[in-house]
């Protein structure tokens, strides 16, 4: 096996554990992992439609209803009217929502926390430098 490939395989189990941590962690709140992404997204960026949200996960524009309408029958978000433009909605978090929201952050750092055990804030920084550059080489292929 060349380096590459090695890389490539640490890479993948990498990002299995940080998968199966995140999946126990959205079960423990009754979400997808993509309804956890979207509930991240309207939490993090207040009063967004779901055009927004769909450009920002590189979906269709059908697929991000179908997730928001999730959410809504959650009740973890409300639709309300765009006042800057009568064709969408705004998408709002709900008290409900804010409190999964908190969860789904603190379950990140949790996760981010274990990862970085022994690393130094510098090696952190390189580590992340070289995960920006590798996903860029990797976007839109």
């Amino acid at each position: 096996m060349n380096d590459d490939e090695m890389i490539a395989r640490q890479l993948l189990q990498l990002a299995r554990r940080i998968k199966q941590r995140r999946n126990l962690h959205i079960q423990d709140l009754n979400l997808t992992t993509v309804q956890g992404d979207a509930l991240k997204f309207f939490g993090d960026h207040p009063n967004q439609t779901i055009t927004m949200f769909k450009d920002h996960q590189g979906i269709t524009h059908q697929t991000a209803r179908v997730i928001v309408q999730h959410l809504v029958n959650l009740g973890v978000v409300t639709l309300a009217p765009n006042p800057n433009d009568g064709r969408s909605k705004l998408v709002l978090v709900t008290p409900l929502g804010l409190t999964k929201h908190a969860q789904l952050n603190k379950h990140g750092w949790q996760t981010s926390a274990e990862l970085f055990v022994g690393f130094t804030p510098e090696e952190q920084q390189q580590f992340l430098a070289l995960v920006r550059r590798a996903n860029t080489n990797l976007e839109g292929k």
